[in-house]
């Protein structure tokens, strides 16, 4: 196989700064980073790694921006929803740039860079919506009637997010989209591999002319920088995309802080799904290695635990086999493109890591793939697919993110397996292919999961809520409970009893 290095378009902003208070800014620390290109290897851009006093820097401009600016003191929720209007059509304007660093950036195919650009565009509108919508209740008096009461819905301030890498500018509007519409302001940290659009974005925002500056600033870097934003006493809010350890250390930090504040924690996953003996078991098989495999496997939902029943197990493996050794891997860039490589050397590193594990740990059998991509450069591993799993090994339980399922053990009943799934340490989201009504039922009630899919895998809509149960996180993204997540609820008493 023969990857081409496609070229970076020309940015039209400066990949060396970053954007604080409306301006482009260096690092004070004057230390930079490489960003790489993981289908090559090679690095396609250097990027300024911001220092603590930028992160101050910006954190001070959205403070101002919050409790001085226009953005919360003039702007009414009609004026927000049109300049997340004029966002979404600015983003549409670009989509064509956008896309290409994307794919480049992450080494993620084209097409599905181009469904995630749509989504991105949707996102804006869709919260836009919900801008001149912020809406309290009035309370009738229950003890007293000369006090009335009511409650009103005020923004939280100045929110600090913490982006992962894999899906950068689809991640970004999950998380903006509804703080701005709220009425918030913002201090945004992109993953450190997979800054690019998100320099791009705060270009557009710019280039709007509708947001006033402070509103949205960006700042680049990795721990530190991270670290830097969830201890600011002057952040209202943390919202946190990423692995389990650091997300419980973001937690830890914000409650250790002179100032208590909100926070929102998207984290892993192990999913599981199940497939009933009455699926279609060529259609099925295709979804659930889509469900495992879309985004190289760098997707917290993926479906990376599968349970089979015993009575299809032997016609369903070579089924699963098949659908996955017919992905095409390729120039993330080619249309024709299914698979990419893994986001870096740490990352491929990784997942050889646990392939190695399943096979002389955890003794399961290998049914396809199982080795890196050779005699090419980059971070490419085969999707690969382990039989005869047990439910207890570390493959099956740990997260791996990368293109690795696990075929636990064929079970009987289905209750077998919704109590297995009761110690699942994830709660992010499950699958079940059936065309039993009783068995979805079931599962769907019992599974202590945010996302259930039902004969479909990977469908998710502005206006439906993500989020985990236990170490998958708490909080939710998308729909109107993301948007509230950006409120907070005033109660308001006022004695009527006089002029």
């Amino acid at each position: 196989m023969t990857i081409t290095a496609t070229s970076l378009p020309k940015l039209p902003f400066d990949a060396g700064l970053t954007y604080i208070n409306g301006a482009w800014v260096g690092s004070s620390s004057n230390q930079t980073s490489d960003v790489e290109n993981p289908a090559t290897g090679t690095v396609i851009a250097t990027v300024c790694e911001s220092s603590k006093d930028d992160v101050d820097a910006a954190v001070q401009a959205a403070y101002r921006a919050f409790h001085d600016g226009p953005w919360v003191n003039e702007y009414s929720g009609a004026q927000r929803r049109d300049a997340l209007l004029g966002l979404a059509a600015a983003i549409e304007q670009h989509r064509s740039a956008l896309e290409l660093i994307e794919s480049i950036n992450v080494g993620k195919p084209i097409a599905d860079v181009r469904v995630e650009v749509d989504d991105t565009i949707d996102l804006f509108r869709h919260f836009a919506g919900y801008a001149d919508k912020v809406e309290g209740r009035h309370i009738a008096s229950q003890t007293n009637q000369k006090l009335e009461g009511y409650t009103v819905k005020v923004p939280v301030g100045v929110v600090g997010f913490i982006n992962a890498f894999n899906y950068p500018l689809n991640l970004l509007a999950w998380k903006v989209a509804p703080a701005l519409a709220a009425g918030c302001t913002v201090v945004f940290k992109p993953g450190p591999q997979t800054p690019l659009t998100t320099q791009y974005f705060a270009y557009l925002l710019e280039k709007t002319g509708l947001f006033p500056e402070g509103v949205f600033n960006v700042v680049l870097g990795g721990a530190q920088v991270g670290q830097a934003l969830v201890d600011h006493d002057l952040v209202d809010k943390v919202g946190f995309t990423g692995s389990v350890a650091t997300g419980k250390h973001v937690i830890r930090s914000t409650a250790s802080t002179a100032n208590v504040r909100a926070t929102s924690v998207e984290l892993g996953g192990k999913s599981p799904g199940v497939v009933m003996p009455d699926v279609d078991v060529d259609r099925t098989a295709k979804l659930v290695v889509s469900g495992c495999m879309s985004n190289t496997g760098m997707n917290c939902n993926a479906l990376t635990r599968l349970w089979v029943h015993r009575s299809i197990y032997d016609a369903f493996l070579p089924r699963l086999k098949a659908a996955a050794e017919s992905l095409v891997l390729g120039t993330p860039q080619d249309d024709a493109t299914e698979m990419g490589p893994l986001i870096d050397r740490r990352q491929y590193d990784r997942v050889l890591e646990y392939i190695r594990i399943g096979r002389s740990e955890d003794r399961a059998d290998v049914l396809t793939g199982g080795e890196p991509l050779q005699d090419v450069a980059g971070y490419w591993v085969r999707p690969t697919i382990f039989s005869n799993v047990s439910p207890e090994a570390r493959i099956a339980k740990e997260e791996i993110f990368g293109p690795v399922l696990s075929v636990l053990e064929p079970f009987d009943d289905l209750d077998e397996v919704i109590e297995v799934e009761r110690r699942n340490e994830f709660g992010l989201a499950a699958g079940i292919f059936t065309r039993s009504h009783k068995d979805i039922a079931k599962f769907t009630r019992k599974m202590r999961c945010g996302t259930i899919w039902v004969n479909n895998y990977n469908a998710l809509y502005s206006y439906l809520p993500f989020g985990g149960f236990r170490n998958s996180g708490f909080g939710r993204e998308l729909g109107y409970e993301s948007f509230d997540g950006y409120l907070a609820t005033k109660a308001i008493i006022d004695d009527v009893s006089s002029e």
